[in-house]
Protein backbone atom coordinates (compact mmCIF):
# COMPACT_ATOMS: atom_id res chain seq x y z
CA UNK A 1 0.00 0.00 0.00
CA UNK A 2 1.24 3.48 -1.17
CA UNK A 3 1.84 6.02 1.51
CA UNK A 4 2.28 9.96 2.01
CA UNK A 5 6.00 10.53 2.19
CA UNK A 6 6.49 13.53 4.93
CA UNK A 7 10.75 13.02 5.90
CA UNK A 8 12.33 13.64 2.86
CA UNK A 9 10.16 16.39 1.12
CA UNK A 10 10.09 18.58 4.28
CA UNK A 11 13.69 18.12 5.89
CA UNK A 12 14.43 22.40 5.41
CA UNK A 13 12.61 25.09 5.10
CA UNK A 14 12.02 25.58 1.69
CA UNK A 15 10.98 22.31 1.04
CA UNK A 16 8.23 22.45 4.04
CA UNK A 17 6.88 25.43 2.58
CA UNK A 18 7.01 24.52 -0.97
CA UNK A 19 5.75 20.70 -0.13
CA UNK A 20 2.86 22.01 2.35
CA UNK A 21 1.69 25.00 0.08
CA UNK A 22 1.51 21.89 -3.07
CA UNK A 23 -0.55 20.06 -0.47
CA UNK A 24 -3.58 22.46 0.38
CA UNK A 25 -3.58 23.72 -3.41
CA UNK A 26 -4.29 19.99 -4.47
CA UNK A 27 -6.47 19.09 -1.78
CA UNK A 28 -8.64 22.66 -2.38
CA UNK A 29 -8.45 21.51 -6.18
CA UNK A 30 -9.70 18.11 -5.55
CA UNK A 31 -11.95 19.14 -2.72
CA UNK A 32 -14.46 16.41 -4.09
CA UNK A 33 -12.36 13.73 -3.06
CA UNK A 34 -11.61 15.06 0.28
CA UNK A 35 -14.94 16.30 1.12
CA UNK A 36 -14.15 15.94 5.19
CA UNK A 37 -10.82 18.06 5.11
CA UNK A 38 -11.80 21.27 4.77
CA UNK A 39 -10.86 22.75 8.12
CA UNK A 40 -7.93 20.32 7.92
CA UNK A 41 -6.92 22.05 5.25
CA UNK A 42 -7.79 25.67 6.17
CA UNK A 43 -5.88 25.32 9.60
CA UNK A 44 -3.12 24.19 7.58
CA UNK A 45 -3.04 26.67 4.88
CA UNK A 46 -3.48 29.35 7.88
CA UNK A 47 -0.65 28.60 9.48
CA UNK A 48 1.62 27.97 6.53
CA UNK A 49 0.90 31.81 5.85
CA UNK A 50 2.03 32.71 9.48
CA UNK A 51 5.35 30.02 9.14
CA UNK A 52 6.19 32.04 5.81
CA UNK A 53 6.02 35.26 7.54
CA UNK A 54 8.42 34.39 10.46
CA UNK A 55 10.35 33.04 8.25
CA UNK A 56 10.91 36.87 7.29
CA UNK A 57 11.31 38.04 10.74
CA UNK A 58 13.21 35.56 11.86
CA UNK A 59 15.93 36.21 8.58
CA UNK A 60 17.19 39.57 10.86
CA UNK A 61 18.45 36.75 13.47
CA UNK A 62 16.38 38.38 16.08
CA UNK A 63 16.43 35.20 18.93
CA UNK A 64 12.82 35.75 19.93
CA UNK A 65 11.53 35.82 16.05
CA UNK A 66 13.62 32.30 15.62
CA UNK A 67 11.80 31.09 18.11
CA UNK A 68 9.05 31.71 17.28
CA UNK A 69 9.78 30.38 13.82
CA UNK A 70 10.84 27.09 14.91
CA UNK A 71 7.94 26.88 16.87
CA UNK A 72 5.44 27.48 13.80
CA UNK A 73 7.59 25.27 12.30
CA UNK A 74 6.05 22.30 14.51
CA UNK A 75 2.20 23.43 14.00
CA UNK A 76 2.85 23.44 10.18
CA UNK A 77 4.77 19.92 10.72
CA UNK A 78 1.82 19.04 12.79
CA UNK A 79 -0.64 19.32 10.60
CA UNK A 80 0.56 18.35 7.48
CA UNK A 81 0.63 15.19 9.26
CA UNK A 82 -2.51 14.73 10.51
CA UNK A 83 -4.14 15.70 7.26
CA UNK A 84 -1.73 12.69 5.44
CA UNK A 85 -3.13 10.28 7.77
CA UNK A 86 -6.63 11.67 6.73
CA UNK A 87 -5.60 11.38 3.06
CA UNK A 88 -4.21 7.98 3.14
CA UNK A 89 -7.67 7.05 4.61
CA UNK A 90 -9.23 7.95 1.50
CA UNK A 91 -6.75 6.81 -0.52
CA UNK A 92 -6.84 2.92 1.04
CA UNK A 93 -3.16 2.31 -0.67
CA UNK A 94 -4.18 4.09 -4.27
CA UNK A 95 -0.70 6.16 -5.40
CA UNK A 96 -2.99 8.23 -7.46
CA UNK A 97 -5.52 10.00 -4.89
CA UNK A 98 -2.33 10.29 -2.49
CA UNK A 99 -0.71 12.24 -6.00
CA UNK A 100 -4.37 14.37 -6.16
CA UNK A 101 -3.76 15.61 -2.36
CA UNK A 102 -0.17 16.92 -3.46
CA UNK A 103 1.52 14.22 -1.58
CA UNK A 104 4.23 12.04 -2.90
CA UNK A 105 3.45 8.67 -2.57
CA UNK A 106 6.21 6.04 -1.03
CA UNK A 107 7.59 3.67 -3.64
CA UNK A 108 7.47 1.02 -1.17
CA UNK A 109 4.18 -0.14 -1.15
CA UNK A 110 4.38 -2.22 2.16
CA UNK A 111 0.85 -3.34 4.69
CA UNK A 112 0.54 -1.44 7.40
CA UNK A 113 2.31 -1.94 10.54
CA UNK A 114 0.17 -0.89 12.98
CA UNK A 115 1.07 1.28 16.15
CA UNK A 116 5.06 2.96 16.12
CA UNK A 117 6.98 0.69 18.06
CA UNK A 118 8.58 2.32 21.02
CA UNK A 119 11.68 4.72 20.43
CA UNK A 120 15.11 3.31 21.44
CA UNK A 121 18.33 4.85 23.01
CA UNK A 122 17.51 8.21 23.31
CA UNK A 123 20.78 10.11 24.01
CA UNK A 124 20.62 13.91 24.82
CA UNK A 125 24.25 15.25 25.16
CA UNK A 126 26.32 18.70 25.21
CA UNK A 127 28.92 18.81 22.14
CA UNK A 128 29.16 22.72 22.37
CA UNK A 129 29.51 24.26 26.18
CA UNK A 130 27.96 27.80 26.54
CA UNK A 131 25.83 27.65 23.62
CA UNK A 132 23.21 26.24 25.73
CA UNK A 133 22.14 23.69 23.06
CA UNK A 134 21.47 19.85 24.19
CA UNK A 135 21.76 17.41 20.76
CA UNK A 136 19.25 14.60 20.78
CA UNK A 137 19.46 11.22 18.67
CA UNK A 138 17.48 8.55 18.86
CA UNK A 139 17.34 5.26 16.77
CA UNK A 140 16.38 5.27 13.09
CA UNK A 141 12.87 3.80 12.25
CA UNK A 142 12.64 3.88 8.46
CA UNK A 143 8.54 4.15 8.17
CA UNK A 144 8.45 7.15 10.24
CA UNK A 145 7.14 10.50 9.08
CA UNK A 146 8.33 12.68 11.62
CA UNK A 147 10.68 12.15 14.75
CA UNK A 148 8.73 14.25 17.83
CA UNK A 149 10.92 15.39 20.35
CA UNK A 150 9.69 16.66 23.32
CA UNK A 151 11.75 18.81 26.43
CA UNK A 152 10.89 20.52 29.48
CA UNK A 153 12.59 21.23 32.71
CA UNK A 154 13.09 18.08 35.35
CA UNK A 155 11.27 17.58 37.83
CA UNK A 156 8.31 20.24 36.71
CA UNK A 157 5.19 19.98 35.89
CA UNK A 158 5.28 21.95 32.74
CA UNK A 159 3.44 21.09 29.59
CA UNK A 160 6.08 18.96 27.24
CA UNK A 161 7.37 21.03 24.45
CA UNK A 162 7.52 19.62 20.65
CA UNK A 163 9.79 19.39 18.17
CA UNK A 164 8.99 17.50 14.99
CA UNK A 165 11.95 16.69 13.01
CA UNK A 166 12.59 14.72 9.77
CA UNK A 167 16.29 13.63 11.02
CA UNK A 168 16.48 11.27 14.31
CA UNK A 169 18.91 13.82 15.47
CA UNK A 170 17.73 17.31 16.50
CA UNK A 171 19.98 20.12 18.26
CA UNK A 172 17.38 21.71 21.28
CA UNK A 173 18.74 25.74 21.45
CA UNK A 174 17.70 28.81 23.77
CA UNK A 175 17.86 26.22 27.20
CA UNK A 176 18.33 28.10 30.19
CA UNK A 177 22.22 27.40 31.40
CA UNK A 178 23.02 24.94 34.29
CA UNK A 179 19.26 23.98 34.41
CA UNK A 180 18.39 20.00 34.06
CA UNK A 181 16.08 18.97 31.72
CA UNK A 182 13.89 15.90 30.39
CA UNK A 183 13.92 14.41 27.15
CA UNK A 184 11.80 11.56 25.36
CA UNK A 185 10.59 11.24 21.66
CA UNK A 186 8.08 9.45 19.80
CA UNK A 187 8.15 7.77 16.30
CA UNK A 188 4.80 9.11 14.24
CA UNK A 189 3.38 6.65 11.61
CA UNK A 190 0.58 5.84 9.70
CA UNK A 191 -1.22 5.83 13.72
CA UNK A 192 -0.53 8.97 15.44
CA UNK A 193 -0.61 6.96 18.75
CA UNK A 194 2.52 8.06 20.63
CA UNK A 195 5.05 5.01 21.59
CA UNK A 196 7.58 7.25 23.70
CA UNK A 197 11.09 6.59 24.55
CA UNK A 198 12.02 6.29 28.11
CA UNK A 199 12.81 10.04 29.20
CA UNK A 200 16.23 11.17 29.61
CA UNK A 201 18.11 13.99 31.49
CA UNK A 202 20.99 16.58 30.54
CA UNK A 203 22.30 19.06 32.26
CA UNK A 204 22.93 22.64 30.34
CA UNK A 205 26.53 23.44 30.44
Amino acid sequence: MAKPVLTSKTGTEAKLVQYASNVVKKVTENAPLFPDATEKVTLLETALADYTASLSEAAFRDMRQVVIKNQQATVVKELLYDLSLHVESVAKGDPNILLAAGFIPSKEHTESIGISPKANDLRAVVTHPGTNTIQLRVNTWRPARFYQFEFRKADSLNEWTKVLSTKSRIAISDLDYLQEYEFRVTYLGSIPTPNYSDPVRCVVV
